[in-house]
């Protein structure tokens, strides 16, 4: 989909067709772009971009609030009418899905007329464009897409692999990432044609095991096919941006132990367990840093994963450093069956699912950690 949140916001509102909008948090509490416009990006704002900032470059922009409830419930429509073609549908976030219509010429046609019905039905039912890439597997059909933004149809194949590909710059490829860019940068691997070249044994020097990987990338391999079987997250958190920097220990403390509430909660609710633990604290200056740590056994209990939150922030040396922002993930996740208890662990978990039941009836805040109570809602902003 094309700029999907913004381009929702759109449908919903007419009058900010052909306005740049921006989709975030609120510009007091110091929140990051979610989504833009095209409009908004031909100003230079982007994904990821503090609201502040966005605001700095488009004044002009009409700045709304993420509605994810809305936005999923369009997702969800949309998948239903890619379902109509052909039943090999992965969604793989809520605004993008891989489609093998292998199966479905001899109903709908050549690869080609059936993504022109599809970008044609989502524009006339749902008032939105969206960009369409075909390819013989989900890496080529995904770069073809990306190249065609937006409201375009594009297509890759293996011929392409050894040309236009390789003018391409290595961010281009799914699976490479800025810092991982910057790592082939030093080696001079700036295109896509650079590392197809590069010998195996220079890249396995800087990348290990990771380099056959990196040159699969390069030839438009490694990518398994389209799964129709719901797959798990690859991690459940949450973070908070402070609208003032701050040093408090306590403070931090506190809205680490909510942040691991609001993640057990989504655990619970997805039927997960998780056996690894990610913190994440950014300083004032932006500069960010991680710990992480593994259970011995898939846990979705509130007391284990707050502890050992509490122990990896007890290991940084926060000085006189400010923080920005704290975040927590769990990752390495697996259903709720596989928790094997043989301790008292069931007694944390019914009265998890109490909480649960309170907070279904009468709403988040009916019942949260006492030390919680420590946070002034005004000071933070949850993305």
């Amino acid at each position: 989909m094309d700029a999907f949140f913004a381009s929702v916001e759109q449908v919903r509102r007419p009058e900010l067709r052909g306005r740049p909008v921006v989709v975030g948090g609120e510009v007091a509490k110091r929140s990051v772009v979610s989504t833009c416009s095209y409009e908004a990006r031909a100003r230079g704002v982007r994904t990821a971009m503090p609201v502040t900032q966005a605001q700095r470059l488009c004044p002009e922009a009409v700045f709304l609030p993420v509605d994810m409830a809305a936005y999923a419930a369009v997702s969800k429509r949309l998948l239903a009418l890619y379902r109509q073609f052909t039943d090999a549908v992965e969604a793989v976030s809520i605004d993008e899905a891989f489609l093998n219509v292998a199966g479905s010429r001899r109903l709908f046609g050549p690869p080609q007329a059936i993504a022109r019905r599809i970008q044609e039905r989502v524009y006339s039912e749902h008032g939105l464009t969206c960009s369409i890439g075909i390819g013989p597997n989900r890496l080529l059909a995904k770069l073809a897409a990306n190249l065609s933004k937006p409201g375009g149809l594009g297509m890759l194949g293996k011929v392409d692999v050894h040309g236009r590909l390789r003018g391409l710059p290595v961010r281009e490829l799914w699976g490479i990432g800025p810092a991982t860019e910057k790592q082939l940068a030093v080696l001079g691997l700036t295109t896509v044609g650079a590392l197809q070249d590069v010998p195996l044994r220079l890249l396995a020097a800087v990348f290990g095991s990771g380099a056959y990987a990196l040159k699969q990338l390069a030839f438009g391999r490694g990518l398994s096919s389209v799964s129709s079987t719901a797959q798990l997250p690859k991690s459940v958190g949450r973070e908070v941006t402070f609208s003032e920097d701050t040093s408090d220990s306590a403070l931090l403390r506190a809205t680490l132990l909510s942040l691991a509430d609001d993640t057990v909660a989504q655990l619970r609710t997805q039927g997960l367990a998780a056996r690894t633990i990610t913190l994440k604290v950014r300083y004032s200056t932006f500069h960010t840093i991680t710990r992480q740590a593994t259970f011995a056994r898939a846990v979705s209990s509130p007391r284990a994963i707050y502890g050992v939150v509490a122990c990896l922030f007890g290991q940084i040396d926060l000085g006189a450093r400010w923080v920005r922002l704290v975040g927590i993930s769990a990752s390495s996740l697996c259903g709720n069956a596989c928790q094997l208890t043989f301790d008292d662990q069931w007694k944390e978990v019914a009265l998890a699912e109490a909480v649960d039941r309170v907070r279904a009836k009468y709403g988040k805040r009916a019942l949260r950690p006492a030390t919680c109570a420590l946070l002034p809602v005004a000071r933070t902003s949850m993305c």
